[in-house]
C-alpha cells in the first residue's frame, strides 16, 4: 500500500480515538514520569501499536489502552527494526530486544567516560557510556551496524555483540551522523559539522576520503550534513544526504561520487533530520513538522503526527525523542529527532532567564554613584533590563565581602563593592542582575598554598604557564579536575544568589588553549579514567545540583556556530544538559573578515546574529535560552574600520530579535555605551521580530 494512503487512513482512525480523550487544562510540567516497568506481563499486539522512545525510557502503546513503560534505564533517541528484533539508541548505549520484554546492552568496545561526583566532602565515580550520536543498520545485512560519538566511529559485524572503532580523521570533534552498506565490501560514511562527508571502505582497509563534490558551501565552509540515508532497491543502492541550517536534500551519484541537489526548502534557515525514503517519497523532520517530498511532482506536504504525539504527551509527561508506528502489521513510519516538533521538558529556570536585554558593567562602577546613575538612566531610555557584572574577576578576585570560611581561606577578596546598595539600586528599576564568575582561569587560586591547585608542568612538577614565542602569557590556570576548586566556586555562587543576584554566569569553563608548551600540562587532580570532557561534565553537574538559580555560560562564537567543542571542549549539545543560558560571543570582528560578507556587505552583522542565534538554539535542542554577547566596541579590523557605527550595532540586535528573540548582552570593556542612544533612535531602531511560516521547496 502506498505510504501516504496508510498515513491518511491511520489519521482518520486515530482522530476518532482522539475525540474520546479527556484533556486536562493544567500546563504539563514535562518532568520524566517515575513509573514502574511493567513489561513482564506485556501481551504485544503486533498488528497495531506504537513504540515511543522518550527521556524516561521506552513506552509500548496500543491506543485503546494505556501506554506501558517497558524499559526505564535512560533516554531513547532512536528505534531500528530488523527481522530479529529492535535496536535502540539510548543514553545507556546500544540496546537490543527480540521481544520487547528482555533487553540487552550491546556496548563491548564502545567508549566510556568516568564522571566524578562530590558530596559532603566525599567523591565517588560512575562509568557512563560516551554519548552516541547516531545508529544505523546495513540494508543488505542487519548484522552490520555503525554508531558514533562526537570523536569516534564504531562498526560491528556481529549485530552489536562487539564493536571496533576509528578515530575521527579531522582535528575537530562533532561527528553528526553515520551510515553503512555492503556490496559485498563493508563501507561506511560519517558526516561532520563543517567538513562535509567522509567515506571509508573497511573491507579494503581504505583511507578516509572526503566525498563533498556538489555539497553546499558558504564562506569556504561546508554546511553541516545532518543525516545520510542508504536504501537498497533490488541490486542498487540509493544514497541521500541533507543539510541542517541551509535546508537542502541531495542524492549521490555513486559512479562519479557527485551529490545532486534534489530540492531546497524555501526558508532561509531550517532543519532537516531523520531522512527516510519509500515509493518515491522523501520524508524528514523539520522544526515545522514531519514533511514528505514527492520527487515525481516536486510537491512538499506536511504529515500530521502531532495528534498522536500530543495524545501520548497528555498521558505521559515526558519528552518524546523517537517513535515507531505499526498499523495492520506494517511499519507506517519510524521517526527520530522528534524534539524538533514535540513539546520539550521545561527547565525550572528557562522562563526566568528568557528575554533579558542588557549590558556588561565594570565592577568598580558599582561604587561610583554618578556613573551608575547615568548607566541606569541610559538603560531605561533604550529599554534594557539586565546588568552583567564581574563578581569573581579575570584574576580570581572576589569583588564582595564574605564570612564564608571556604571562601576566606583563599584571601581573594579585593576592592569589594557595596553589594547591598548596588543590588537595591538596580532592583528599584527591576533590573535583572547576573554575576559573572571566571572559573578555571584564576591567578589567586593558582598561587594559593604554593600552587596546590595550579596546572602543573609534567617535567618539572612546578606550576605551568603558557609560553608563546618564548614568553609567558598572562593567563594562570587552575586544575579543572579539582573538586576543591569546584566547591570554592559554587560556594561563591550560592552566596551571590543570597545577596540579591538573579543568575550566575560562568566564564572560562574550559582548559587552557594557548601556549607552545601545551603538551607539558599535567593535571594532578585528574582521577583514573577521566578526560577533559568528563571534567567539565562533572563540574557542571555539581554546580547544577547546588545552585538554586539560573546558570549561564560564555562560549566562543565558533563553538556556538558549529556543532563542535574544538579547542575549548565547549560543545553546545553537552552544555545544554546542565545550564539554562548559553552566551556565544558572536562578535563580527572575531570572525574572518570575509565571513558572510556578501552584498549588501553592511548587513553582515545582522546575518551573523540572525543565523548564529538560530544555529545555537537548535544545536541545544531548544533546551536553553541563547543570549549572545553583542559587540559594542570597535576593533582595528578592516570591516570595523569601514562599517562600525550605530547601524552596525542595531543590525546585531535586529538579527537576534528576528531569529529567536531570547535576549542579548552588550559588551564594552570600558562600559561606555553612549552609542546605544543613537543605535536605538527611530532611524536605527531594530525592528520587531518577524516570522516565516512558509514550507515550500524549490
Amino acid at each position: 500500500m502506498h505510504k501516504r494512503l496508510i498515513i491518511i487512513s491511520f489519521n482518520i482512525v486515530f482522530l476518532i480515538f482522539l475525540l474520546s480523550l479527556s484533556y486536562t487544562e493544567d500546563k504539563p510540567s514535562f518532568e520524566p514520569m517515575k513509573q514502574e516497568v511493567k513489561n513482564s506481563a506485556l501481551k504485544t499486539n503486533q498488528e497495531n501499536f506504537v513504540l515511543f522512545g522518550t527521556s524516561a525510557g521506552i513506552y509500548y502503546w496500543e491506543t485503546n489502552n494505556e501506554p506501558v513503560l517497558i524499559w526505564n534505564q535512560g533516554e531513547v533517541k532512536k528505534i531500528l527494526k530488523v527481522e530479529s528484533g529492535y535496536y535502540f539508541l539510548t543514553s545507556k548505549g546500544v540496546v537490543f530486544s527480540d521481544n520487547l520484554k528482555d533487553f540487552k546492552e550491546l556496548n563491548q568496545g564502545l567508549s566510556f567516560k568516568v564522571i566524578k561526583h562530590f558530596k559532603d566532602g566525599k567523591k565517588s565515580f560512575t562509568n557512563d557510556i560516551q554519548d552516541l550520536k547516531d545508529l544505523e543498520v546495513d540494508p543488505a545485512n542487519p548484522k552490520n551496524l555503525v554508531t558514533c560519538t562526537k570523536d569516534k566511529i564504531f562498526y560491528s559485524q556481529n549485530g552489536g555483540e562487539t564493536w571496533n572503532g576509528f578515530d575521527n580523521p579531522t582535528r575537530a570533534s562533532g561527528i553528526k551522523a553515520v551510515a553503512v552498506f555492503s556490496n559485498p565490501d563493508l563501507q561506511i560514511f560519517f558526516t561532520h559539522p563543517f567538513q562535509g562527508i567522509f567515506y571509508k571502505n573497511i573491507s579494503k582497509k581504505g583511507k578516509w576520503e572526503q566525498w563533498n563534490e556538489g555539497m553546499y558551501k558558504y564562506s569556504k565552509i561546508y554546511e553541516e550534513v545532518s543525516d545520510i540515508l542508504i536504501k537498497k532497491e533490488k541490486d542498487q543502492y540509493r544514497i541521500f544526504a541533507a543539510n541542517n541550517f541551509i535546508p537542502i536534500v541531495y542524492e549521490l551519484n555513486l559512479k562519479n561520487r557527485v551529490w545532486k541537489k534534489l530540492f531546497k526548502m524555501k526558508e532561509n534557515f531550517g532543519m532537516i533530520e531523520n531522512l527516510s525514503f519509500s515509493d518515491g517519497l522523501i520524508s524528514f523532520i523539520t522544526e515545522k513538522g514531519f514533511m514528505e517530498y514527492d520527487s515525481k511532482d516536486s510537491s512538499l506536504q506536511k504529515v500530521n503526527i502531532e495528534k498522536l504525539t500530543s495524545a501520548f504527551e497528555e498521558k505521559i509527561k515526558t519528552v518524546i525523542e523517537s517513535m515507531y508506528l505499526v498499523e495492520n502489521g506494517k511499519e507506517v513510519y519510524n521517526l527520530s529527532e522528534l524534539w524538533l516538533v514535540t513539546k520539550n521538558n521545561e527547565k525550572k529556570y528557562l522562563s526566568v532567564a528568557d528575554r533579558k536585554e542588557g549590558i556588561y558593567l565594570q565592577t568598580h562602577l558599582a561604587n561610583d554613584k554618578k556613573r551608575l546613575t547615568e548607566t541606569r538612566n541610559l538603560m531605561e531610555k533604550v529599554g534594557l533590563n539586565m546588568v552583567t557584572i564581574d563578581m569573581k574577576d579575570d584574576f580570581g578576585h572576589l569583588r564582595f565581602k564574605t564570612d564564608n570560611p571556604i571562601l576566606k581561606k583563599m584571601d581573594s577578596v579585593k576592592n569589594p563593592i557595596d553589594i547591598e546598595r548596588f543590588t537595591a539600586f538596580m532592583k528599584e528599576k527591576k533590573i535583572y542582575l547576573v554575576a559573572r564568575m571566571v572559573i578555571f582561569k584564576d591567578e589567586v587560586a593558582y598561587r594559593f598554598d604554593n600552587g596546590r591547585y595550579a596546572v602543573k608542568d609534567k617535567s618539572s612538577g612546578k606550576s605551568w604557564r603558557g609560553i608563546i614565542n618564548g614568553k609567558y602569557n598572562k593567563e594562570y590556570w587552575v586544575d579543572p579536575y579539582s573538586e576543591e576548586i569546584w566547591e570554592y566556586n559554587v560556594e561563591a555562587a550560592k552566596e551571590l544568589i543570597k545577596k540579591g543576584f538573579d543568575e550566575i554566569q560562568f566564564d572560562y569553563i574550559r582548559f587552557p588553549t594557548d601556549g607552545d608548551n601545551l603538551g607539558q600540562t599535567h593535571y594532578s587532580f585528574k582521577d583514573k579514567g577521566m578526560d577533559k570532557e568528563s571534567a567539565l561534565i562533572s563540574f557542571l553537574s555539581y554546580a547544577r545540583e547546588n545552585i538554586d538559580a539560573p546558570i549561564s555560560i560564555d562560549i566562543y562564537g565558533a563553538n556556538g556556530w558549529h556543532r563542535t567543542g574544538a579547542r575549548t571542549g565547549q560543545e553546545v549539545e553537552m552544555l545544554q544538559k546542565f545550564v539554562d543560558v548559553i552566551c556565544p560571543m558572536y562578535y563580527p570582528s572575531h570572525f574572518a573578515q570575509e565571513f558572510l560578507a556578501h552584498p549588501p556587505v553592511e548587513e553582515r552583522t545582522y546575518r551573523i546574529y540572525y543565523f548564529g542565534s538560530l544555529r545555537n538554539y537548535y544545536m541545544a535542542k531548544k533546551n536553553t535560552v541563547v543570549r549572545g554577547w553583542v559587540q559594542a566596541f570597535k576593533m582595528n579590523k578592516s570591516f570595523d574600520n569601514k562599517y562600525y557605527s550605530e547601524k552596525y550595532i542595531s543590525n546585531q540586535v535586529k538579527g537576534v530579535r528576528e531569529s529567536i528573540d531570547m535576549g542579548y548582552t552588550f559588551w564594552n570593556s570600558g562600559s561606555k555605551y553612549s552609542i546605544l542612544l543613537n543605535a536605538y533612535s527611530e532611524k536605527n531602531k531594530p525592528e520587531e521580530k518577524k516570522t516565516d511560516a512558509s514550507t515550500k521547496a524549490e
